[in-house]
């Protein structure tokens, strides 16, 4: 029904929207899990990073793995993985989806003529729009002097992306989009899509792992000095206990907000790797002093990240400022060590302004930042440590040390600390944590996976934290804990079932109170999901899932939202279409009981919608190939409110209780 690696991208993108509300790119992430289906890593010329990337390959298996191919040379069978330490059948069939096994061979040099006949071509072109139109695009129609009061653009949505790649060694990517409510060749948008991205990579050349011209984005150690995009080891859940951020790599994200442009080189000599990069680009931003000879914003109030340039605010906050991001890494990796050095100098053209909420004490003020900081791991037999700290330029400090354990084949355990001081400044930190910047937080999280029989595994996670100043609606330090225990009962190879339950309580401003500094009163939420996976039938496939979203705010009793819906995939062997249809009913009393759920969706596009009201919802996805090379995805859905007479707020109301969605995509492979 999807490619394997969607369940760990499905509890990400869940978790990313209810903890931080905000549009956000997942096209690195599903890039990263996707390309693993489609070209499967061959274990026999594979390395170190490209291991590291497939879901469960700890460092403890990692090593055993590079041990064994020492010893006994390439890998010939699948078979021969049950002999290697650590590798247990429950792993090894996790396994199968991401690898191959393959003889080492030579790839051809790069010369004109190979680069012609050997290289792969890729093109995707996608629409998508929602009926029917809202406000935005209603004022604009029907009274056009008002014209910026409204969207001047259409409400279509237009996505390309083209990627060329010459095996290992040579890739060349470029995608643009433009959003619902821009205008397309005309007005802010003249060059066609609003945003564009582009790379070059030349791999694995002599000493030269990697060259990135165009788009980027870049990692090193645990993220916590430098690490952009997304990684689903950045906060608690079953999937992921800890991440290792592997160095450069060029993207065709369509995030506008924090993203990377300019060149970045790592080269590899023997034992030691050293990366540089530099990136320059405009950024949105709130401005709020403005040269009125030069027209130069001197001061703004914050960033923007949501990519959208509509209405004439969005448009006047577009490339308002210049960002300048230079730094690097340096790492030596020993036989059972590894520890790297990583730095970066910011600097803005305009000055972000100082905040006078009380809240806000510890936040970057200026235009020029720097951080450093220092990663390590240890491998010792069946234990991994690992940590790093960071020093931001204002002189706060953060850090983590944390340890992995494999005891047994069936036993995998994760403990991680973290110590994020409030005036730890660093935007482009990305480490384990329960918010999005990593400042203003201490916590200790401990997981652990435990495959009690062959048909029976339990996942159980914990995370007790604490925030030591104040944060947005927080009126005083405060604390919480997380806590998650997943069974999964896989009763036969066609039949699955799963049971989780999710806990959570942290503290809040008390709505009640109507005093300057409000009371603190206790929040919690309690989540209870049953999903059941079955494979009747070889072109058959059902997924079924129940959820129950509970919370209680102060005294006030609690309040219960449920959610289920049913999935049926028909993937008929002489039949050219390839059917997904799914229905869900909900009854969800308020937003604070809001339920996530990842959707079917085309290849590289993805739909997460929040829940709430009562109603229904109906997903269909049709997919087939016309022929080797042209394959189409055709998605409708649509959502039938029972509670309420219009969706949506401010320019994005629509009028009426039903909305409607449809996307279509077609991809080229030469």
């Amino acid at each position: 029904m999807s490619f394997p690696g969607a369940a760990q991208i499905e509890e990400v993108a869940e978790k990313l929207l209810e903890r931080n509300e905000f549009i956000f790119d997942l096209s690195d992430l599903q890039e990263d899990m996707i390309q693993q289906e489609i070209h499967p890593v061959n274990l026999n010329s594979a390395g170190a990073d490209d291991l590291k990337k497939i879901p469960g390959f700890t460092e403890i298996r990692l090593k055993s793995f590079l041990d064994y191919q020492k010893n006994y040379g390439q890998v010939l069978s699948y078979y021969e993985l049950g002999t290697i330490p650590g590798f247990d059948t429950s792993f090894i069939k996790s396994l199968l989806p991401y690898v191959s096994i393959e003889p080492v061979s030579n790839t051809p040099p790069i010369t004109p003529k190979n680069l012609i006949s050997m290289g792969r071509h890729e093109l995707f072109v996608r629409y998508g729009q929602i009926f029917p139109k809202s406000k935005g695009y209603l004022i604009h129609d029907t009274a056009n002097v008002l014209g910026d009061a409204g969207y001047p653009g259409d409400p279509q949505r237009y996505y390309f992306r083209y990627t060329y790649s010459y095996y290992d060694r040579l890739r060349i990517g470029m995608a643009g989009e433009k959003d619902p409510g821009e205008q397309f060749f005309g007005g802010a948008q003249s060059s066609g899509m609003d945003y564009y991205s582009g790379f070059i990579s030349l791999t694995n050349t002599g000493i030269l792992k990697n060259l990135t011209i165009g788009n980027f984005r870049a990692g090193f150690g645990q993220g916590l000095t430098f690490g952009t995009g997304l990684s689903g080891g950045a906060m608690p859940g079953f999937s992921v206990g800890y991440m290792t951020l592997g160095g450069i790599k060029g993207t065709l994200s369509i995030s506008e907000g924090n993203y990377l442009r300019g060149i970045a080189a790592t080269v590899r000599l023997k034992k030691v790797e050293m990366t540089c990069f530099a990136s320059y680009h405009k950024r949105d931003g709130n401005a709020t002093l403005v040269d009125t000879l030069t027209g130069q914003v001197l001061e703004m109030s914050s960033l923007q990240e949501s990519g959208l340039h509509r209405t004439t605010s969005e448009i006047k906050d577009r490339n308002c400022l210049s960002e300048l991001v230079t730094g690097g890494n340096i790492n030596f990796t020993g036989n059972f060590f590894r520890a790297g050095i990583t730095g970066y100098y910011l600097r803005w053209s305009g000055l972000l302004s100082m905040k006078t909420e009380p809240y806000k004490r510890y936040s970057f003020y200026g235009n020029e930042n720097f951080a450093i900081g220092f990663d390590f791991q240890i491998r010792l037999r069946k234990l991994n440590l690992f940590g790093e700290i960071s020093r931001s330029g204002n002189g706060g400090l953060a850090w983590l040390i944390g340890l992995t354990a494999d005891p047994d084949p069936r036993v995998k355990l994760t403990v991680l600390y973290r110590n994020y001081r409030p005036d730890y400044q660093n935007i482009f930190s990305n480490a384990f944590g329960q918010q999005s910047q990593n400042a203003n937080e201490q916590g200790i999280f401990m997981n652990i996976l435990v495959n009690l029989f062959s048909r029976l595994s339990v996942n159980a996670y914990t995370d007790v934290y604490r925030f030591t100043w104040l944060k947005y609606r927080v009126d005083a330090p405060s604390e919480g804990i997380e806590s998650g225990a997943q069974l999964t009962t896989p009763f036969t190879k066609s039949f699955c079932m799963s049971l989780r339950y999710f806990y959570n309580s942290w503290s809040g401003n008390a709505v009640s109170e109507e005093t300057v500094i409000a009371k603190l009163e206790d929040i919690k939420r309690q989540n209870i999901r049953l999903q059941v996976d079955w494979n009747p039938l070889n072109m058959l496939f059902l997924k079924s899932r129940f959820e129950i979203n509970m919370t209680v705010n102060g005294l006030t009793r609690w309040q219960y939202g449920y959610l289920y819906f049913q999935d049926i995939a028909v993937r008929p062997v002489k039949f050219p279409v390839n059917i997904t249809f799914r229905y869900a009913i909900f009854d969800i009393p308020g937003y604070a009981q809001r339920i996530y759920t990842y959707e079917p969706e085309v290849l590289f596009g993805y739909s997460v919608p929040a829940f709430y009201g009562k109603g229904y919802r109906l997903c269909l996805l049709l997919t087939g190939n016309i022929t080797r090379s042209l394959s189409w995805w055709l998605r409708g859905a649509l959502t039938q409110y029972q509670d309420r007479s219009v969706t949506g707020t401010g320019l994005d109301e629509i009028a009426g209780s039903m909305k409607c969605e449809i996307t279509a995509q077609i991809r080229i492979r030469l």
